[in-house]
């Protein structure tokens, strides 16, 4: 297999999904050795060589392999460049597999900010080529504002770190939707302005609280990724075009960045891609504004053509 050459810097008009995600089954097992008492999902995906909510067939590539398929895969799809927000902590798959992903397809780590070595494997990751880190409060039942995430987040400022942050739903059957609320992180973001939070899915059924944190901290931001199927129980009747408009008037454009939250086990989510660009348009956005949320923001602030 001829290496992939590096990725070239993007371009006005190039378009930067900010929020995809890579499984595999190589990336399960290195998960299942781990971490055998673990999250079950993670092993019954291995045993079953299956994911998703369709159980869908999980790709068994290895790391190189798998760079490869995922660059063709996104360009293939009119999209530069991507941004996997990991679920898995200390990931030698994926680290391996950013590394043969050359610029083309770049990460984000995830590490519990809880644990006691997290300052010191953020540092490492940060080293070893993420573009910062993934965080899961939902998932797994812990608060971003407890006393003892506060050492993961002045490494996090030291080092100049951004995050992904899920609230809100989730299509995991073990979150806990009482850490689903975005004002949770209202003290970290306030304490820590060196460090910048994307909160994903427009907050995932919590877009009001997700924008009052915007409102008072402008270090955080939101992205669109996913179907933002939370629209569907909103009591607002919001259409995309009104979360889009609502949150570039809120924020203005520089801080609302585009995904599509795609997997691999399934296409990638080309629907969605052609979804939110056109409602771009629809609401009267300018080709500069468009620009920043397609591809110039997570360029910026997850340092992509750097």
């Amino acid at each position: 297999m001829t290496p992939l050459e590096s990725a070239p810097a993007t371009c006005p008009g190039d378009i930067v999904d900010a929020h995809v995600h890579l499984f595999s089954v190589p990336l399960f097992a290195e998960y299942v050795a781990a971490y055998p008492d673990a999250n079950p999902r993670f092993k019954r995906a291995l045993e079953e060589r299956k994911f998703g909510r369709r159980n869908e067939t999980l790709p068994d590539l290895d790391a190189t392999a798998m760079a490869e398929w995922y660059t063709r895969r996104i360009h293939d799809a009119g999209v530069a460049k991507a941004l996997v927000v990991s679920v898995i902590e200390d990931s030698q798959y994926t680290r391996e597999f950013i590394a043969a992903a050359r610029g083309h397809v770049h990460a984000l780590t995830y590490v519990d900010p809880r644990g006691k070595h997290a300052p010191e494997l953020l540092e490492r990751e940060m080293a070893a080529g993420f573009k910062g880190v993934k965080l899961l409060p939902v998932n797994r039942s812990y608060r971003l504002s407890d006393p003892e995430c506060r050492p993961f987040f002045k490494k996090a400022a030291e080092l100049g770190a951004p995050m992904i942050v899920h609230y809100g739903v989730t299509v995991d059957p073990t979150g806990d939707m009482r850490y689903a609320d975005p004002t949770d992180l209202s003290p970290v973001a306030r304490d820590f302005p060196e460090v910048t939070f994307v909160i994903a899915h427009f907050g995932a059924g919590y877009l009001h609280e997700a924008l009052r944190v915007c409102y008072q901290c402008k270090n955080v931001c939101l992205d669109s990724s996913g179907t933002n199927n939370w629209m569907d129980f909103d009591p607002h009747s919001y259409t995309l075009a009104d979360v889009f408009l609502r949150s570039v008037t809120a924020l203005g454009p520089e801080r609302v960045l585009f995904g599509t939250d795609s997997g691999t086990t399934a296409q990638y989510r080309s629907w969605i891609k052609h979804q939110q660009l056109r409602t771009l348009e629809e609401i009267g956005l300018s080709e500069q504004d468009r620009d920043l949320i397609a591809r110039g923001n997570a360029v910026r602030i997850f340092g992509l053509d750097g």
